[in-house]
């Protein structure tokens, strides 16, 4: 909107004055305003943003601090009216970070407490933080956290860096700890990594905001597709986690989930295989289970492994195609015989009662993806022609490399 304003600023000033002399103040401010966020809108793009993120948010910063100084030049100084506008804008800014740092300030527990520590270890190439909060916090499945550490013998100028991480963990209630699973890119979470595959113990305090983002609405699907890439698993684990507890207490109508993992090699299925085992674990009600998983592995040695009845390895890429086919057409969801029901929730189940052990679905299809562009786009060109069969598509902030 700002840039939109700028730019219909920019054209009536062009139509209503023949010149514009750049050696006036307010002309040549005003030009290094537009620059300003001109540059913010070029390095918005995901081809300059995606090499350093923390490079590319202090600059998005710098080049917003910089408009908003050249526009307070640009304006008139022998007028304080145009000015008021501008210092309102300042003041509602300054008064949100007030705000936002008081809730910080009691969320980390830094003065009564003395703050939140994490204690980072590795599995297999990858990063598990759990983060030992000092007050209770709820947090929806899907959410994230922006984390702040300061560790100088990793990297004096950590401090500098804060990055969003998706929280793991889910609990009905508010929770003591929040469990972080991280793919190790390129600058602080890389340096963690070989910091603490030499044996060192990490134990720093922590600063975070948050929790940040919508959660995804599933009480009402009846079948779940879940797909992922790489670490992309760990925004879909605090929605298994929910959903098996929602089925187990009979509160969601979920009676397929199917999570799709394409993964390069083995290692960061090693690497999550706790977690999921957690999630195949609590997913025993009436000695059935509603989740399966299929694993995808694009390695040349690996052939068909099977790991019980609900998790399966097959090598080279999923099809994306065949499996949503299947999954719309409702193949691997049998029917509950009535007498099998459990009367005391027939509220909730009421409409899907069958008089036959038949498979089907009649409910709606919620597909969510949290993977690179290349799944991505697949997934939503795959979807694209299923969305009048009852399915609904997601696709999850993180996206893994």
């Amino acid at each position: 909107m700002a840039v939109l304003l700028s730019i219909f600023h920019l054209l009536v000033m062009i139509a209503s004055q023949p010149s514009f002399p750049l050696d006036l103040t307010r002309n040549k401010f005003a030009v290094i305003g537009a620059s300003s966020l001109g540059s913010i809108i070029l390095l918005s793009v995901s081809f300059f943003r995606r090499p350093s993120y923390e490079l590319f948010l202090r600059t998005h910063q710098a080049l917003a601090a910089l408009a908003a100084y050249s526009i307070w030049r640009h304006l008139p100084s022998d007028k304080a009216f145009p000015r008021v506008y501008l210092y309102i804008s300042a003041g509602l800014f300054l008064f949100m970070c007030i705000g936002q740092g008081c809730v910080v300030v009691r969320r980390n527990g830094l003065f009564r407490y003395g703050g939140a520590r994490a204690h980072i270890t590795h599995e297999h190439g990858a990063l598990r933080v759990r983060i030992q909060l000092q007050k209770s916090l709820e947090v929806k499945a899907g959410q994230a956290i922006n984390l702040w550490m300061w560790i100088p013998s990793v990297s004096f100028w950590s401090f500098l860096e804060s990055h969003p991480f998706v929280v793991i963990s889910w609990a009905e209630q508010p929770q003591g700890h929040l469990d972080l699973f991280i793919e190790p890119r390129r600058g602080l979470t890389r340096e963690l990594l070989h910091y603490a595959k030499s044996g060192h113990a990490m134990n720093p305090r922590v600063l975070f905001t948050g929790p940040h983002g919508k959660s995804i609405p599933m009480d009402d699907s009846e079948n779940i597709l879940m797909v992922a890439s790489g670490f992309g698993v760990a925004a879909h684990l605090p929605y298994l986690k929910q959903l098996i507890h929602g089925y187990n207490a009979r509160e969601v109508r979920a009676r397929r989930i199917h999570l799709v993992w394409q993964v390069r090699d083995l290692d960061v299925t090693i690497a999550a295989q706790p977690l999921l085992n957690g999630a195949l674990n609590e997913d025993t009600l009436d000695d059935g289970w509603i989740l399966a998983i299929s694993i995808y592995c694009e390695s040349s040695d690996i052939g068909e492994i099977s790991f019980g009845k609900r998790a399966k390895v097959y090598p080279g890429k999923a099809p994306l195609r065949q499996i949503l086919q299947a999954e719309v057409a409702g193949d691997h969801i049998e029917k509950k015989l009535v007498g099998d029901i459990d009367w005391a929730s027939r509220a909730r189940v009421e409409g899907e009662l069958k008089t036959g052990g038949h498979t089907g679905r009649d409910g709606q299809l919620l597909v969510m993806v949290s993977g690179n562009d290349k799944i991505r786009d697949e997934l939503r060109s795959v979807v694209r022609g299923h969305l009048t069969d009852g399915v609904s598509f997601f696709e999850l902030d993180y996206e893994p490399s």
